[in-house]
């Protein structure tokens, strides 16, 4: 099977590799093992959208079980007995720009010195109105264990979910179909957009619109019960657990 290793793996990770047949590939790879965190293989979709991905903790963060442990779990990708899931992406498009995310969508005060004022409105409906606060994040179910998690205190099992931001009316967050739009119009700037841990942000003005809802795509994801598994034990307190 040929591979592309992305994240910081070690040495001895990449001699585990070769020494079970796995080709290390630049381009074209069968599938992209991401080492690392979740940094790592949130990365990993964005660079290269649709190609299955392996997400394998790095040995300094993460105590794994027997069944997780990096050979047997290679040995399992190398004969294919591991299972592909298809996890749903968010797209976030705006003055002919869109951005993909796996995790969320975040608008958000340009400013820390002074709120963004904006409308939402979700499937056509006006959910109040004009928002005054630091913003909103729209999560998918498997993002919601991340920024969503630490304005409302809980995940999505299905769904997107939609957190207001430190807003002055007092708004609970909302859980909405996969199938729901998001609009979002900037009513008062500056504001920003920033998808998953992507370095790069967008700038918003006054009057700038943006549409939020299910990408035309999904990311592939293979072995995704190793993220999950209860008795793989972390050195260091995660951020957050699949």
């Amino acid at each position: 099977m040929k591979v592309q290793v992305q994240g910081q793996a070690p040495d001895p990770f990449l001699k585990l590799l070769d020494n079970l047949g796995f080709v290390r590939v630049e381009s074209e790879p069968e599938a992209i093992i991401a080492y690392g965190g979740d940094g790592t293989f949130i990365g990993s979709e964005r660079v290269a959208p649709g190609v299955p991905k392996l997400g394998i903790r790095s040995d300094a963060t993460c105590r794994k079980c027997e069944v997780h442990r990096d050979d047997h779990f290679l040995r399992r990708l190398q004969r294919r007995e591991l299972p592909e899931t298809e996890l749903v992406k968010l797209s976030g498009r705006f003055l002919g720009t869109e951005v993909l995310a796996l995790n969320d969508i975040i608008v958000r005060n340009g400013d820390p010195r002074s709120a963004v004022r904006f409308r939402v409105a979700i499937d056509g409906e006006a959910q109040s109105e004009e928002m005054i606060g630091d913003g909103l994040v729209v999560c998918t179910a498997f993002g919601s264990s991340a920024y969503f998690r630490s304005i409302t205190r809980c995940v999505l099992r299905v769904g997107f979910g939609v957190a207001f931001n430190n807003c002055t009316d007092p708004l609970n967050h909302l859980v909405i179909s996969e199938r729901s739009r998001v609009e979002v119009e900037i009513t008062r700037g500056p504001g920003i957009l920033a998808a998953d841990n992507d370095d790069r942000t967008h700038q918003l003005h006054s009057g700038t619109k943006v549409v939020i809802e299910r990408a035309s795509a999904p990311a592939r994801v293979i072995g995704i019960d190793s993220l999950r598994c209860p008795d793989c034990r972390y050195v260091n307190a995660p951020r957050r657990r699949y």
